[in-house]
């Protein structure tokens, strides 16, 4: 009875925690290889993207104009303009007049009151 606990149980509870440390330091390196493969592709296409943006940019300019055309007719003047876009959903303008007239309502005072 001189408080001997007995061993067993801490030998336990460190091998526990040791199992625990081994399956987190695991996942650690599958989150690792993961994140590893996910930057590959990543940088894959970065610099696919990089090649054509410099071809794009490196790329010769577009011919000049036959020395026949005389001036270049502006773009905008060939194009008919309707009501699209924001124009479409926009409220038409509201008359001024209806703010200086009465409102028509069919509201009559004397059948409020009781005679």
């Amino acid at each position: 009875m001189c408080g001997s606990r007995g061993g067993g149980s801490n030998e336990d509870a460190k091998r526990e925690a040791e199992e625990r440390h081994q399956e987190n330091l695991a996942l650690q390196k599958e989150q690792m290889a993961e994140q590893k493969r996910q930057f590959e592709i990543s940088r894959a296409d970065n610099q696919r993207r990089y090649k054509e943006q410099k071809k794009t940019a490196e790329a010769a300019p577009p011919p000049k104009p036959e020395k026949t055309a005389a001036v270049a007719a502006p773009a905008i003047d060939s194009l008919q303009i309707k009501r699209t876009g924001r124009q479409k959903y926009v409220n038409p303008p509201s008359k001024k007049d209806t703010r200086s007239k009465k409102p028509k309502t069919s509201f009559n005072a004397k059948n409020t009151y009781m005679v």
